[in-house]
């Protein structure tokens, strides 16, 4: 199966190459050895420009030798003379002239490895390369600054969009060519790499100055692109209303999700759905919301095995997936599943999210308590091999009766999926009245056989070679994992949630976070740094930390994000532009040509839009008028995007329904071991939604201190020693109560209002 990848579309690509030549000259179609240039070089030893031969630096490493990034570390060896982005690279392009060759990827991406080893493990290129290039790798996750902006001017110059990017630059980081994937040498109609930077180069040796102008010129359209447009319109639930309209025509009312061919599980949107649907009358989010989370549940693109979601299925039926799986999916999907099980009392929902982060706890989490990035797409045995099956695997596995049970159940067929190599198949449960008829059991028996057969077969699984593990670890995406672990650990009363979540907010503040210098690491690696952090490390963690002090009620996590929401503020806060800036004032890497804020999700939630709902979830619970008015700034200048562009705007469609709220602050103030206060604390559990922003006050101690620095929480306290709880809106409270009944209505008149739109 050739996994997904977003590649040049042939006729743009030729069109693109045609435009490097002049005009006489051939196509790249024309194959990998024309011109005499290339006869001799391939005819001589490969060398590199500084001398050194192409198996020399496979053998002693090329400049990426000790870096800490995976995917860095995977091509330290090729022998491509690989720099990583920094001052020696570019003075080395700037002092000998020469274009650069810029490579951007991850470690866990299929097609990054098919080209390294179709075109970086070539000599003949890698020589081509080193004598005439300086080329650049570049980890997309830890330097995703680089990768979004020369994603966008790959866009801009006609290409179609994916990793690997490919993507030529002028000494001076100007763009004037890209793409994806390339195969080494002609084929298909798609031009060969080898062939590519011949046209490449000849082009910046023959019209460097254009090329470099046509550069600047893709700058400053990306420049003025990134600048917010300024929305006069009132954040309102009509904003929701034009998102959803416009996202209704993209619905797949068959197999839900978005879209008609490959399928992602775009969580911040579907998250955006489920808070649509509960704040009023919609039936139509409601429908499609519950017909994606159960193709979901019941597809391939579930590792039924351990219960995490690989990255996105290559067909509309969420059948065979591209077997990468990655934190940012599951953290979100775990919550999200949970979240949707307890409004619409789905146990089946709630059994997906629950096993989705146990498996991160158990498989993901390290020993200092931070979560790795993901697991790779390739298998060691051949794509998809780790996680399908065969017949005879069940047979062998669960004996021939249960074997031939478990395949009816879960499509596992003698000719296989017609995707995969080798007649295997993915896990996907088969239509319930089919399988009932076909073997002729109860649905209770086929349960009771399938929560006996799936350990068995997890214990088969774990004896084969498994894919290779990213284990980086990023603040951002740990940052969703604490929200996820924090949030389904009160929702259901579970500890040992809780304590992940724990785990996670000690290995950021402790490892990644300098209070001295208000600085955030990117995250780390063995140890090792990963470099600076971005407004999404910084916006992310704070969040976790506000959901865990709400999880467990410790004034520390609180403190902490007060801690960060000044350090962003700080560094990435730009008043004139009202919006948050990807890079620190500060912290600018060495080389961006760019410094800009990034608007638009993805299926991760673009760093301003985190840092807008944080601003103003905090500034409420704080009582900071200063820092919420950011928040309402930041939304309204960001606000008709949710509107116009609703497919990259799922998490700013959270924070618009967060403002047109209305939401309450619920502050709770009592020992945490006393039953009065549990009682209190039990009225906000079935309000698994941003409804509520529950903040705990302890009876004494580090709780009083941070109540005095906190405005919105002086003066309640525990009223006569009693527990007592305040349900405020922006400091307004209602009175305060000790009787849980009375919470109770206060919270359904809270959420009245809300619903009818307030």
């Amino acid at each position: 199966m050739l996994g997904w990848v977003l590649m040049l579309r042939h006729r743009g690509l030729l069109l693109a190459l045609l435009t490097l030549l002049p005009l006489g000259c051939r196509t790249a179609a024309s194959g990998p050895h024309s011109g005499k240039a290339a006869r001799s070089g391939d005819q001589r030893q490969a060398r590199s420009g500084s001398g050194k031969s192409t198996a020399s630096i496979r053998r002693k490493g090329n400049h990426l030798v000790g870096e800490p990034s995976p995917y860095l570390e995977q091509h330290a060896h090729n022998p491509v003379d690989w720099y990583p982005w920094g001052k020696e690279a570019l003075d080395k392009a700037k002092r000998e002239n020469k274009p650069i060759f810029l490579s951007i990827g991850y470690a866990t991406c299929h097609w990054c490895h098919v080209m390294e080893k179709e075109s970086f493990e070539d000599d003949t290129i890698a020589a081509y390369l080193n004598q005439h290039f300086v080329s650049i790798k570049v980890d997309r996750e830890q330097r995703p600054d680089l990768d979004a902006l020369y994603i966008e001017a790959v866009a801009a110059m006609g290409g179609s969009t994916g990793w690997p990017l490919t993507v030529f630059l002028t000494p001076k980081l100007e763009p004037f060519f890209g793409g994806t994937y390339f195969p080494p040498r002609s084929r298909f109609g798609r031009p060969g790499f080898i062939d590519v930077l011949r046209q490449v180069l000849e082009r910046f040796r023959k019209e460097g100055d254009r090329v470099a102008a046509r550069g600047r010129q893709i700058f400053q359209a990306i420049r003025a692109a990134a600048l917010p447009k300024s929305n006069e319109r009132k954040v309102d639930k009509q904003i929701l209303d034009e998102a959803f309209a416009r996202l209704h025509r993209a619905r797949d009312p068959v197999f839900g999700g978005f879209g008609f061919r490959q399928k992602f599980p775009n969580a911040p949107l579907l998250l955006a759905e489920l808070r649509y649907g509960k704040r009023g009358n919609h039936p139509r989010a409601r429908a499609h919301l519950v017909l994606t989370l159960e193709q979901m549940m019941r597809g391939g693109i579930r590792d039924h095995l351990q219960g995490t979601f690989h990255r996105y299925a290559v067909d509309r039926h969420w059948h065979v997936p591209h077997f990468e799986k990655m934190l940012y999916d599951n953290a979100q999907l775990a919550s999200l599943y949970v979240e949707a099980g307890l409004w619409l009392d789905r146990d089946d929902f709630v059994r997906v999210g629950r096993a989705v982060l146990d498996d991160l706890i158990a498989t993901w989490q390290q020993p200092d308590g931070g979560l790795v990035v993901g697991f790779d797409a390739d298998d060691p045995l051949g794509e998809g091999v780790y996680y399908s099956w065969t017949p005879a695997e069940l047979h062998a596995a669960l004996g021939k009766k249960t074997g031939h049970a478990i395949a009816s159940v879960y499509g596992v067929s003698e000719q296989g999926d017609r995707e995969l190599e080798g007649a295997r198949s993915v896990l996907h449960r088969q239509p319930a009245a089919e399988v009932e008829s076909k073997l002729g059991l109860a649905p209770q028996a086929i349960e009771r056989a399938v929560a006996s057969a799936l350990p068995a077969l997890l214990r088969v699984r774990a004896r084969r070679p498994r894919p290779a593990m990213d284990d980086k670890e990023l603040v951002a995406w740990n940052g969703l994992a604490l929200i996820a672990l924090a949030d389904v650990g009160r929702w259901l009363e579970e500890p040992r949630y809780v304590e992940a979540g724990q785990r996670i907010a000690r290995f950021v503040l402790e490892s990644c976070w300098q209070p001295e210098k208000r600085r955030m690491l990117r995250g780390l690696r063995r140890g090792a740094s990963l470099g600076e952090g971005f407004v999404d490390d910084y916006a992310l963690a704070a969040l976790g930390l506000l959901h865990l002090h709400a999880a467990d009620g410790q004034a520390q996590w609180l403190q902490h994000a007060v801690e960060l929401v000044r350090a962003i503020e700080l560094k990435f806060y730009d008043p004139g532009l009202a919006t948050f800036m990807h890079t620190a004032r500060e912290d600018i890497p060495e080389g961006l040509p760019l410094r800009r804020a990034k608007l638009d999700d993805g299926v991760v939630p673009a760093g301003a839009n985190a840092a807008t709902l944080l601003m103003l979830q905090l500034g409420a619970i704080a009582g900071d008028r200063l820092r919420y008015e950011i928040g309402l700034a930041t939304l309204q200048t960001a606000a008709a995007n949710a509107a116009a562009q609703p497919f990259s705007s799922g998490f700013l469609l959270t924070a618009v329904d967060h403002r047109s709220g209305p939401v309450r602050e619920v502050v709770i103030a009592g020992a945490k071991g006393e039953a009065q206060t549990q009682a209190l604390l039990a009225e906000l559990r079935p309000h698994s939604h941003a409804r509520f922003l529950p903040v705990r006050i302890p009876a004494e101690g580090a709780g009083q201190v941070l109540v005095a620095s906190l405005p919105a929480l002086r003066g309640k306290k525990a009223f006569g020693g009693r527990p007592t709880a305040f349900v405020c809106e922006l400091g307004r409270c209602e009175l305060p109560t000790g009787d849980p009944a009375v919470l109770r209505r206060q919270l359904r008149g809270a959420l009245a209002a809300a619903d009818a739109g307030h």
